[in-house]
């Protein structure tokens, strides 16, 4: 009997590239087309959605019906969006309600510097482009709030804003240029980090203190501290 060996048919080189050349091919529509439907899905999703709206009204998870924020994810996207967030020290607003530990400093940073109003017992306390600050706790109830302003980075413009809330809040000449003083040999005092601060004063049924840290390497840190 005579064997005949049959030999698998071989593709010549330009045969296989051409074939791995349409695989190649079909795997980059077939990932572009998931992409699409990816960036259509999102798109279709945000055009549907509140961040979009020019005036959007807060849902009951998002703020107060008296414009207290809320400081949960959905209370935090909105002031966010608003940029703006209210912060009421007089209302006696349960912590809960707002989003916040019954006890405990929640710390908030913003995803765009924004303005913060905080409600005493008298006209509200603004300050403007916040990117950072801490809400303290106690017995469900909002006990205080350490804000750190625009402005707490560079001696000038602390001691500018500091000036510009003096004679509202109680501080004289003499407080500031004491300060002035305290906060400069402490930024000389190379290695050593350390936190100068004023005289707390009473103001709108608040005890307020304003505070530089001041760290190791000379840098500044202005933070009000307001409590009730």
């Amino acid at each position: 009997m005579t064997s005949t060996d049959i030999r698998p048919r071989t593709d010549s080189p330009s045969a296989r590239a051409a074939r791995k050349n349409r695989l190649l091919t079909w795997i980059t529509l077939s990932i572009a087309a998931v992409i699409c439907v990816a960036i259509g899905v999102g798109a279709y999703a945000m055009n549907n959605s509140w961040w979009t709206e020019e005036s959007p009204v807060a849902a009951a998870d998002q703020q107060l019906p008296d414009g207290q924020s809320r400081f949960d994810q959905a209370g935090q996207d909105y002031f966010n969006r608003q940029g703006r967030a209210t912060v009421d020290l007089a209302s006696g607003t349960a912590a809960t309600e707002l989003g916040l530990p019954v006890a405990g400093t929640t710390a908030i940073d913003t995803l765009v510097p924004l303005a913060l109003d905080i409600r005493p017992s008298g006209e509200d306390i603004t300050f403007g482009g916040v990117s950072h600050f801490d809400i303290t706790t106690g017995q469900d109830g909002i006990t205080g709030v350490a804000v750190e302003p625009a402005s707490s980075s560079v001696w000038s413009a602390i001691s500018t804003e500091l000036r510009a809330r003096a004679s509202a809040w109680g501080w004289s000449d003499a407080d500031l240029a004491t300060f002035g003083d305290q906060v400069g040999a402490a930024a000389r005092d190379e290695g050593v980090a350390s936190t100068v601060s004023l005289p707390a004063v009473a103001s709108g049924g608040l005890t307020i203190t304003a505070a530089v840290n001041v760290t190791d390497g000379g840098s500044l840190q202005l933070v009000y501290t307001l409590t009730r």
